[in-house]
């Protein structure tokens, strides 16, 4: 999104001790979730965040495919946004190359695939990608 978010891992009892006012429980009850925090004061200074979060969350609400992780919940203090997300627990496809230096041809294949399907059920859905 913007060099301004960092990425924690929370369960949901954590949201319910973690920061200074209490949050509304989410639906995942027990299950661990991926939480991008958003500082606010920092991301003023970036105005296609500050145009567009919250219809971006909007859309990515609605979508639901395998290869597209999906947004739980956005949640909101007075210094942070806070996008409450699946966790994809195998981490990210940039980290496992970083990690491996390479992929093998039918990893690559694996990955090209299932990042078409995703960015056609996004244009399906009338919603475009850069």
């Amino acid at each position: 999104m913007c060099s301004t978010t960092k990425l924690r891992v929370f369960t949901a009892l954590d949201f319910v001790l973690y920061g200074q006012e209490p949050f509304k429980l989410i639906s995942v009850q027990s299950s661990t979730v991926a939480v991008k925090v958003i500082d606010k004061k920092r991301a003023k200074k970036d105005t296609y965040v500050t145009k567009n979060l919250r219809r971006e969350g909007q859309i990515q609400q609605m979508i639901r495919h395998p290869y597209i992780a999906q947004l739980l919940d956005i949640l909101e203090t007075e210094n942070s946004y806070y996008l409450v997300m699946e966790l994809c627990p195998g981490g990210n496809l940039m980290h496992k190359i970083y990690e491996k230096k390479r992929l093998e041809e039918h990893e690559a294949r694996k990955y090209i695939r299932q990042l078409i399907l995703a960015v056609e059920h996004l244009h399906r859905a009338g919603v475009v990608h850069r």
